[in-house]
């Protein structure tokens, strides 16, 4: 079963003789469950296109259907709503909020989407990604590493359709890397929900069960991985 469908995605950046085509008229789909990679060159179209599935932006031609639900013609605040009930976000740069706890940053997006904590989801995923101790803390007393596994569990926490993950080991070392990659994998392997992640690194994307390839804004090759197969 599919949860992301993209038709015939395009999208275009400045005008004239100085308009770039970063999304070229691409066809995807993603399958529920999975740990779908994208590889790519840096201005390649992959970041355009995550931010679609993920309705940051809006394409100039086609239609991004989301776990049965389609972005076509949605006004930012329906975005806004869609984005806080199915969308979880992990970013290069973590984008905690200093000025919160790190039980505070997990929460937050309980807090704007106005609902309720489930206690027992809290208290599992902060014991697997092993911040149950590191609760009060304040992200600048965290690590690299630290501060990713807050951001991870922070896209877990309001039970998304879909995570997407923008280079999210860009800005840690190796084996900091392969931890939080673990780390990543967990909701998958866990609970089922689908990862998107980008990433320049091909050791890195070998750990997805499908590596999808763009290029000047198109589809290049797609693989299912070793991964795949246990």
């Amino acid at each position: 079963m599919d949860i992301v469908t993209v038709h015939h995605l395009k999208k275009y950046y400045g005008k004239g003789e100085k308009q770039v085509r970063a999304l070229d008229g691409i066809d995807l789909s993603i399958e529920k469950g999975k740990f779908t990679a994208v590889i790519g060159a840096s201005g390649s179209g992959k970041t355009t296109l995550l931010n679609m599935i993920g309705g940051m932006d809006v394409p100039d031609e086609g239609e991004v259907i989301v776990d049965g639900i389609s972005l076509r013609g949605m006004k930012e605040k329906e975005l806004a709503v869609f984005r806080r009930r199915k969308v979880g976000f992990i970013h290069q740069n973590f984008n905690l909020v200093s000025a919160l706890t790190v039980r505070e940053n997990i929460l937050f997006p309980l807090s704007l989407a106005g609902a309720s904590q489930d206690k027992m989801l809290f208290r599992e995923i902060t014991e697997i990604l092993g911040l149950e101790d590191r609760l009060d803390a304040w992200p600048d007393q965290l690590s690299g590493g630290g501060q990713q596994r807050v951001a991870v569990a922070r896209a877990l926490i309001s039970r998304p359709a879909i995570i997407l993950a923008d280079e999210p080991t860009g800005n840690l070392d190796s084996k900091n890397s392969q931890n939080v990659m673990g780390f990543l994998k967990m909701p998958v392997e866990t609970y089922h929900q689908t990862l998107v992640m980008i990433t320049h690194n091909l050791e890195i994307a070998q750990m997805a069960d499908r590596v999808i390839r763009i290029e000047d804004g198109r589809i290049f090759g797609q693989e299912e991985t070793h991964a795949a197969q246990f």
